[in-house]
């Protein structure tokens, strides 16, 4: 019942919508399989937990500089144009890195440069998807368009972190990379299909700077917006740079090797799955922004626990749960921004939110260097704990934002 619930929502009758998410599937594929690729090789090169966070957090930093930016562009153009454009980008980058890897060429900068160019497309890509998602579903679907989104991007992650995992292992790095390559060629052809060109409507300015200002004045009267928006930064510098010492548990603490991280971050987008699936549903529901909040108190849980476990098993388990946390945090999160703007501000609305993601690199530094200091399992412990009081302080202090 569940299941055919979720294949009979409104949003996939629509044929772009559902090119969109085939899209997403390919594109996050090749994204999952670059951080199983990067964290790996990164790690095997340095030896250094600090340097495989410093590479992950290179590949977002650009999220905070370009992030406002990015969503200004994305009111202004063609998105699916766009995202055309920035899939093949990607294709040119990975390729070039399987291309050196096979040549025997390779050196560590050669990553931290790659990911900071697919940083910058990724900071375009992410609020252009995002602000389309919207477009295509219609405004009426709007949690259920993003949750279908969502949903494409954890099963593109399975697929993708699985894949690149299988092959690194059993054929090399070089060849992974390519096949990240072709999932994102595979992604732009998609794109191709879709009929709708999306043009945002007309923005009250098509001078970029004017429009950060009609942003900032937002942001300025709109406190639950800056509230949340200062939020998801502290969630994400908290609890999802825990992705920067990933190959390190594989490897130091759980004795897997490639294979075995390519299943740890399949299980995050198995957590998701679930977690959307069951979501779906309900739609838009009332209270986003309690249950937003009750969503960060699971993730500070299940970090925690992640630091204390040492069973590959076990951390599977912990993996899915925290994972599934993860999935609905950006859900509401995301949902709750582009509910509080109209409708001319949202592409800016999901640059503000990928600049709150954009600190990242901040996380991915901190929590790299507090392993390389003192273990990764306690690393994960201390974040973790932080991320509980965050939650419970906003809990308290906070009433606005729980009654959205």
């Amino acid at each position: 019942m569940l299941i055919r619930n979720v294949l009979r929502a409104p949003a996939l009758r629509l044929r772009d919508f559902r090119i969109l998410c085939l899209s997403t599937v390919f594109e996050t594929a090749g994204f999952a399989g670059e951080q199983v690729i990067l964290g790996w090789l990164v790690l095997e090169l340095t030896g250094s937990p600090f340097m495989v966070g410093a590479a992950i957090g290179a590949r977002s930093a650009p999220y905070f500089f370009l992030g406002i930016v990015a969503g200004t562009i994305a009111d202004l153009v063609d998105r699916r144009g766009l995202m055309r454009l920035l899939n093949l980008a990607m294709v040119l980058i990975t390729a070039a890195l399987g291309l050196l890897i096979y040549l025997n060429k390779i050196e560590v900068w050669h990553f931290f440069v790659m990911a900071v160019l697919a940083g910058c497309i990724g900071a375009l890509y992410q609020t252009s998807r995002q602000s389309l998602a919207f477009d295509v579903a219609g405004e009426g679907n709007r949690m259920s368009g993003l949750s279908y989104v969502s949903l494409s991007m954890r099963f593109g992650g399975l697929l993708g972190s699985l894949a690149a995992g299988f092959i690194f292992a059993r054929i090399g790095a070089d060849v992974a990379y390519f096949a990240v390559a072709a999932a994102y060629v595979v992604s732009a052809l998609s794109l191709s299909f879709m009929r709708s060109q999306s043009r945002p409507p007309l923005m009250k300015s098509r001078n970029v700077l004017q429009s950060l200002k009609e942003l900032g004045a937002e942001v300025r009267v709109n406190r639950p917006l800056l509230v949340l928006i200062v939020m998801v930064a502290l969630v994400e510098l908290l609890g999802f740079s825990h992705a920067a010492l990933m190959p390190s548990l594989a490897r130091d603490v759980l004795h897997v090797g490639p294979e075995g991280l390519g299943v740890m971050i399949a299980f995050q987008s198995v957590g998701a799955v679930v977690a959307l699936v069951v979501a779906l549903p309900f739609g838009d529901t009332n209270r986003k922004g309690l249950i937003f909040l009750i969503v960060i108190l699971v993730f500070g849980v299940s970090l925690m626990m992640l630091g204390l476990t040492t069973s590959f098993v076990a951390a599977l388990l912990v993996i899915a749960v925290m994972s599934a946390a993860m999935a609905l945090s950006d859900l509401f999160s995301q949902g709750l921004i582009q509910a509080m703007v109209p409708r001319s501000l949202r592409g800016r609305a999901m640059g503000a939110w990928v600049v709150a993601v954009g600190t990242a690199p901040l996380g991915n530094l901190q929590i790299g260097g507090l392993a390389a200091a003192i273990g990764v399992s306690v690393a994960l412990m201390t974040n973790g704990t932080v991320l509980l009081v965050l939650g419970v302080g906003a809990l308290l202090l906070f009433p606005r934002l729980r009654r959205l």
